[in-house]
Protein backbone atom coordinates (compact mmCIF):
# COMPACT_ATOMS: atom_id res chain seq x y z
CA UNK A 1 0.00 0.00 0.00
CA UNK A 2 2.68 2.56 0.77
CA UNK A 3 4.08 1.62 -2.80
CA UNK A 4 0.89 2.83 -4.15
CA UNK A 5 0.70 5.93 -2.42
CA UNK A 6 4.34 6.62 -3.34
CA UNK A 7 3.95 6.12 -7.01
CA UNK A 8 0.74 8.40 -7.12
CA UNK A 9 1.80 11.28 -5.40
CA UNK A 10 5.07 10.92 -7.48
CA UNK A 11 2.45 10.75 -10.59
CA UNK A 12 0.69 14.49 -8.89
CA UNK A 13 4.20 15.82 -9.12
CA UNK A 14 4.63 15.20 -12.58
CA UNK A 15 0.61 16.72 -13.46
CA UNK A 16 1.82 19.81 -11.24
CA UNK A 17 5.25 20.62 -12.69
CA UNK A 18 2.86 19.80 -16.42
CA UNK A 19 0.53 22.26 -15.26
CA UNK A 20 3.02 24.89 -14.54
CA UNK A 21 4.74 24.76 -17.86
CA UNK A 22 1.59 25.15 -19.69
CA UNK A 23 0.96 28.10 -17.68
CA UNK A 24 4.20 29.76 -18.64
CA UNK A 25 3.36 28.51 -22.38
CA UNK A 26 -0.14 30.96 -21.99
CA UNK A 27 1.26 33.74 -20.19
CA UNK A 28 4.49 33.34 -22.80
CA UNK A 29 2.03 33.53 -25.28
CA UNK A 30 -0.30 36.41 -24.36
CA UNK A 31 2.88 38.30 -23.49
CA UNK A 32 3.71 38.01 -27.58
CA UNK A 33 0.57 39.08 -29.14
CA UNK A 34 0.40 41.73 -26.35
CA UNK A 35 4.04 43.10 -27.64
CA UNK A 36 2.41 42.80 -31.00
CA UNK A 37 -0.53 44.68 -30.83
CA UNK A 38 1.94 47.71 -29.19
CA UNK A 39 4.57 47.47 -31.83
CA UNK A 40 4.32 45.34 -34.78
CA UNK A 41 6.25 42.86 -36.21
CA UNK A 42 9.88 42.99 -34.94
CA UNK A 43 12.76 41.41 -33.37
CA UNK A 44 11.44 41.41 -30.01
CA UNK A 45 8.49 40.00 -30.99
CA UNK A 46 10.15 37.09 -32.87
CA UNK A 47 12.16 36.39 -29.84
CA UNK A 48 9.08 35.75 -28.09
CA UNK A 49 7.33 33.44 -31.11
CA UNK A 50 10.66 31.28 -30.31
CA UNK A 51 10.37 31.07 -26.67
CA UNK A 52 6.57 30.24 -26.69
CA UNK A 53 7.33 27.64 -28.69
CA UNK A 54 10.04 26.43 -26.40
CA UNK A 55 7.46 26.35 -23.47
CA UNK A 56 5.22 24.65 -25.66
CA UNK A 57 7.36 21.77 -26.64
CA UNK A 58 8.90 21.46 -22.84
CA UNK A 59 4.95 20.82 -21.81
CA UNK A 60 4.62 18.13 -24.63
CA UNK A 61 7.37 16.29 -23.24
CA UNK A 62 6.43 16.16 -19.71
CA UNK A 63 2.85 14.88 -20.73
CA UNK A 64 4.77 12.19 -22.69
CA UNK A 65 6.70 11.71 -19.66
CA UNK A 66 3.66 11.41 -17.44
CA UNK A 67 1.34 9.20 -19.98
CA UNK A 68 4.67 6.62 -20.15
CA UNK A 69 4.47 6.94 -16.19
CA UNK A 70 0.65 6.08 -16.05
CA UNK A 71 1.54 2.95 -18.03
CA UNK A 72 4.98 1.38 -16.73
CA UNK A 73 4.49 2.78 -13.06
CA UNK A 74 2.00 4.25 -11.68
CA UNK A 75 -0.27 1.91 -10.07
CA UNK A 76 -3.82 3.40 -10.68
CA UNK A 77 -5.45 1.52 -13.56
CA UNK A 78 -9.08 2.49 -12.60
CA UNK A 79 -8.07 5.94 -13.44
CA UNK A 80 -5.49 5.64 -15.99
CA UNK A 81 -8.05 6.22 -19.07
CA UNK A 82 -9.57 9.44 -17.37
CA UNK A 83 -6.18 10.78 -16.83
CA UNK A 84 -4.46 10.01 -20.46
CA UNK A 85 -7.88 11.63 -21.94
CA UNK A 86 -7.99 14.68 -20.10
CA UNK A 87 -4.15 15.31 -20.32
CA UNK A 88 -4.80 15.07 -24.36
CA UNK A 89 -7.88 17.47 -23.86
CA UNK A 90 -5.69 19.69 -22.08
CA UNK A 91 -2.58 19.87 -24.71
CA UNK A 92 -5.27 21.54 -27.13
CA UNK A 93 -4.97 24.64 -25.26
CA UNK A 94 -1.18 25.33 -24.92
CA UNK A 95 -1.40 23.64 -28.90
CA UNK A 96 -3.59 26.45 -29.65
CA UNK A 97 -1.93 29.33 -28.04
CA UNK A 98 1.58 28.93 -30.00
CA UNK A 99 -0.92 28.24 -33.74
CA UNK A 100 -2.07 31.91 -32.52
CA UNK A 101 1.37 33.52 -32.32
CA UNK A 102 2.47 31.78 -35.53
CA UNK A 103 -0.91 33.14 -37.45
CA UNK A 104 0.13 36.50 -36.62
CA UNK A 105 3.68 36.31 -37.21
CA UNK A 106 3.20 34.48 -40.34
CA UNK A 107 0.49 36.78 -41.50
CA UNK A 108 1.66 39.85 -40.10
CA UNK A 109 -1.83 41.12 -39.67
CA UNK A 110 -2.34 44.87 -39.62
CA UNK A 111 -4.26 45.60 -36.33
CA UNK A 112 -5.95 49.24 -36.21
CA UNK A 113 -5.63 51.49 -33.34
CA UNK A 114 -9.41 51.42 -32.99
CA UNK A 115 -9.66 47.66 -32.36
CA UNK A 116 -6.59 47.18 -29.84
CA UNK A 117 -8.54 47.36 -26.84
CA UNK A 118 -11.08 45.03 -26.91
CA UNK A 119 -8.49 42.59 -28.74
CA UNK A 120 -6.85 42.78 -25.59
CA UNK A 121 -9.87 41.87 -23.50
CA UNK A 122 -10.63 39.06 -25.49
CA UNK A 123 -6.65 37.69 -25.69
CA UNK A 124 -7.06 38.30 -21.19
CA UNK A 125 -9.91 36.04 -21.38
CA UNK A 126 -9.18 33.47 -23.55
CA UNK A 127 -5.09 32.89 -22.65
CA UNK A 128 -6.28 33.82 -18.55
CA UNK A 129 -8.81 30.87 -18.97
CA UNK A 130 -5.62 28.16 -17.91
CA UNK A 131 -5.90 29.45 -14.41
CA UNK A 132 -9.15 28.34 -13.89
CA UNK A 133 -8.67 24.96 -16.05
CA UNK A 134 -5.41 24.76 -13.10
CA UNK A 135 -7.54 24.89 -10.04
CA UNK A 136 -10.45 22.68 -11.56
CA UNK A 137 -7.40 19.79 -12.39
CA UNK A 138 -6.45 20.25 -8.70
CA UNK A 139 -9.53 20.24 -7.21
CA UNK A 140 -10.38 16.60 -9.12
CA UNK A 141 -7.39 15.17 -7.22
CA UNK A 142 -7.82 17.39 -3.92
CA UNK A 143 -11.15 18.18 -3.17
CA UNK A 144 -13.71 16.89 -5.86
CA UNK A 145 -16.90 19.13 -4.46
CA UNK A 146 -15.26 22.06 -5.66
CA UNK A 147 -15.11 20.84 -9.68
CA UNK A 148 -18.28 21.75 -10.67
CA UNK A 149 -18.05 25.21 -9.28
CA UNK A 150 -15.18 26.03 -11.05
CA UNK A 151 -16.14 24.28 -14.32
CA UNK A 152 -18.69 26.71 -13.86
CA UNK A 153 -16.85 29.84 -13.46
CA UNK A 154 -14.98 28.70 -17.16
CA UNK A 155 -18.67 28.22 -18.90
CA UNK A 156 -19.43 31.79 -17.81
CA UNK A 157 -15.66 32.70 -18.92
CA UNK A 158 -16.40 31.03 -22.57
CA UNK A 159 -19.75 32.22 -22.89
CA UNK A 160 -18.33 36.03 -22.11
CA UNK A 161 -15.89 35.70 -24.71
CA UNK A 162 -18.01 34.20 -27.35
CA UNK A 163 -20.00 37.55 -27.16
CA UNK A 164 -17.36 39.57 -26.71
CA UNK A 165 -15.57 37.93 -30.20
CA UNK A 166 -18.95 38.52 -31.84
CA UNK A 167 -19.08 42.29 -30.65
CA UNK A 168 -15.77 42.70 -32.25
CA UNK A 169 -16.29 40.99 -35.34
CA UNK A 170 -19.52 43.02 -35.71
CA UNK A 171 -17.48 46.37 -35.70
CA UNK A 172 -14.68 45.51 -37.46
CA UNK A 173 -17.26 44.95 -40.56
CA UNK A 174 -18.74 48.35 -39.77
CA UNK A 175 -15.55 50.01 -40.47
CA UNK A 176 -13.63 51.11 -43.53
CA UNK A 177 -10.61 49.18 -43.16
CA UNK A 178 -9.87 46.47 -46.37
CA UNK A 179 -11.97 43.54 -46.70
CA UNK A 180 -8.62 41.53 -47.00
CA UNK A 181 -7.40 42.74 -43.37
CA UNK A 182 -11.56 42.24 -41.65
CA UNK A 183 -11.25 38.83 -42.70
CA UNK A 184 -7.14 38.40 -41.39
CA UNK A 185 -8.23 40.00 -38.82
CA UNK A 186 -11.70 37.86 -38.35
CA UNK A 187 -9.74 34.59 -38.12
CA UNK A 188 -7.40 35.89 -35.85
CA UNK A 189 -10.09 36.84 -33.52
CA UNK A 190 -11.78 33.32 -34.40
CA UNK A 191 -8.28 31.32 -33.31
CA UNK A 192 -8.02 33.24 -30.00
CA UNK A 193 -11.58 32.71 -28.88
CA UNK A 194 -11.13 28.91 -29.34
CA UNK A 195 -8.57 28.39 -26.51
CA UNK A 196 -11.91 29.29 -24.09
CA UNK A 197 -13.71 26.45 -26.48
CA UNK A 198 -10.84 23.90 -25.37
CA UNK A 199 -10.93 25.07 -22.40
CA UNK A 200 -14.74 24.52 -21.95
CA UNK A 201 -14.06 20.57 -23.36
CA UNK A 202 -11.79 20.02 -20.77
CA UNK A 203 -14.29 21.47 -18.41
CA UNK A 204 -16.61 18.67 -19.41
CA UNK A 205 -14.15 16.26 -18.97
CA UNK A 206 -13.31 17.21 -15.48
CA UNK A 207 -17.22 17.06 -14.80
CA UNK A 208 -17.38 13.44 -15.81
CA UNK A 209 -14.24 12.66 -13.68
CA UNK A 210 -15.87 14.14 -10.88
CA UNK A 211 -19.11 12.50 -11.10
CA UNK A 212 -17.48 8.94 -11.57
CA UNK A 213 -15.57 9.88 -8.26
CA UNK A 214 -18.55 10.80 -6.25
CA UNK A 215 -20.20 7.26 -7.09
Amino acid sequence: MALFFSKTNKLLEMIEEYLEKVTECMEQARKTLFLYIEKGSCEEFDGLVTKTHMAESCSDDLRREIEISLYEKALIPESRGDILGLLETVDKIPNKAESVAFQIQIEAIRIPDEFKSELRKIININFGIFEDIKRAIRAVFKNIKEVRRITNEIDKKESSSDSMERDLIRKLFGSDIDIGEKILLKELIIEIGSISDRAEDTADRLNIMAVKRLI
